[in-house]
């Protein structure tokens, strides 16, 4: 490309934006400055800013201020040009931001693109984007936040001597994740607050600023606060180089929209620990709740099991009536039995077997006898009563003196003298008392 925004001349920079200006409300070429540069191009005064040698000439007209720039002259192109593109957005603002302080400053000698400082050996240089010597204001423009570096602010202070400097920024660069904003709490640090640049062109009269403050919200997340926007010719600069809206300082605005944004926090920050609260009454309640719930339901629990062991009590009570009112009767069909015989057993009902003790004469089912039965005694026994209290037991039984051989039923049970019989449970086959539950006498039978 042929075209450049920026020419040398006289060892200093000028940009395009040089011959812009406003005057009774119209933004229009300084007349005197296009003539000069003109004049200057004619004694190959306007150079190419990379410093390859190439002559420029200024390309500019009234009808079409958009379109106007430096071109290289016919048939020339320095050998070692390394000039670089500049963006058209980057331009328009410059354009814009000498206009707004020709507007407000009434400084006929603003200056652009004043370079301060070069780093190293690199052709890198830091800049005031526009300076106004008379009233010792500059401002510093920077289309992408990326540049803003500590270094850079380090050298434009550094450089400015008593220079108040306003920092601004493309609007591109506005809006916030919720993460720290670095690069823009760097001008925040130093001016306050952060100016966002909106244009449309060139246009003075349609550009926007934006002033906007960054902190921390009751989550601990980052927000950006706008608390001054509109048009950028409504936004004025006094003399000490302070921005004005609507009549009123941009440091008074900002404190004011802080002092809301803390008053706001701390609403928030009550409603968030009153919520809080309120969340931990309704679980206390809810515990508390539970709690009773849990106790009544204990107390039911334990009411419904006393009631059952009552009943279950009562049923027991019950049958122990029914049976001994059974056995009472059977007793009575018993005592009227036949005894006597002895070939044909004695049983009731249900078929329990009764028996008749042979020496006190106690009748009573087969378990309350220690032994029954036999040859000629099919309803007959012996109580237990008898079996171990009775001397007539032992008279009665004539054991051989001739030897100590002791009788012995193997169908006898040794704890309490009742029957023996083969029962199955779950490991087999096994000899248990029929006088179980009472008794729990068992006995393995031994395998052939």
């Amino acid at each position: 490309m042929a075209q450049r925004t920026t020419c040398l001349c006289d060892g200093k920079y000028i940009g395009i934006e040089s011959i812009f200006t406003v005057i009774n409300g119209e933004q229009i070429n300084i007349p005197d400055k296009v003539e000069e540069l003109r004049e200057k191009s004619r004694h190959n005064q306007l150079l190419c800013p990379c410093g390859c040698g190439a002559h420029l000439i200024l390309v500019a007209g009234e009808r079409n201020l958009r379109e106007q720039h430096f071109r290289l002259k016919d048939g020339e192109l320095g050998k070692d040009c390394r000039f670089v593109t500049e963006g058209k957005e980057s331009v328009d603002s410059k354009i814009v931001l000498k206009c707004w302080l020709d507007d407000k400053l009434k400084d006929e000698n603003i200056e652009s693109r004043v370079p301060i400082a070069t780093v190293d050996e690199t052709d890198r240089k830091y800049e005031f984007t526009l300076l106004s010597r008379n009233k010792a204001i500059a401002v510093s423009y920077s289309y992408d936040c990326a540049n803003l570096s500590d270094e850079k602010f380090n050298v434009l202070e550094g450089n400015s001597q008593n220079i108040k400097i306003i920092y601004v920024v493309d609007e591109c660069n506005g809006g916030i994740n919720a993460q720290y904003p670095e690069s823009r709490m760097k001008i925040q640090k130093r001016q306050g607050y952060c100016l966002y640049l909106s244009i449309e062109g060139s246009d003075y009269y349609k550009a926007k600023l934006r002033a906007t403050f960054f902190d921390q919200n009751i989550a601990g997340l980052w927000q950006e606060i706008s608390f001054a926007s509109g048009l950028i010719s409504s936004f004025e600069i006094d003399e000490q180089g302070d921005i004005l809206y609507a009549g009123q300082p941009l440091k008074n605005l900002l404190d004011i929209a802080k002092g809301k944004f803390d008053f706001e926090k701390e609403c928030a920050r009550y409603r968030r620990e009153r919520e809080k609260l309120e969340r931990e009454e309704e679980q206390r309640k809810i515990q508390e709740e539970i709690a009773k719930r849990q106790e009544d339901w204990k107390k039911e629990k334990q009411r419904l099991r006393e009631e059952a062991k009552r009943v279950k009590a009562e049923q027991a009570e019950k049958q122990r009536m029914e049976i001994a009112k059974n056995e009472q009767e059977m007793r009575k069909k018993a005592v009227a039995g036949d005894f006597e015989n002895q070939e044909t057993q004695i049983r009731d009902a249900s078929g329990a077997r009764w028996v008749k003790c042979e020496f006190c004469g106690k009748i009573g089912v087969d378990k309350e006898f220690s032994s029954y039965g036999g040859a000629g005694k099919i309803n007959l026994g012996t109580c237990y009563d008898c079996a171990r209290n009775n001397p007539d037991v032992h008279k009665k039984m004539k054991f051989p003196t001739e030897t100590k051989k002791i009788v012995y039923d193997p169908m006898i049970c040794p704890d309490c003298g009742g029957r023996l019989k083969e029962k199955k449970g779950r490991y087999g086959v096994f000899i248990g008392c029929d006088n179980y539950p009472e008794c729990t006498y068992t006995r393995q039978i031994k395998k052939k």
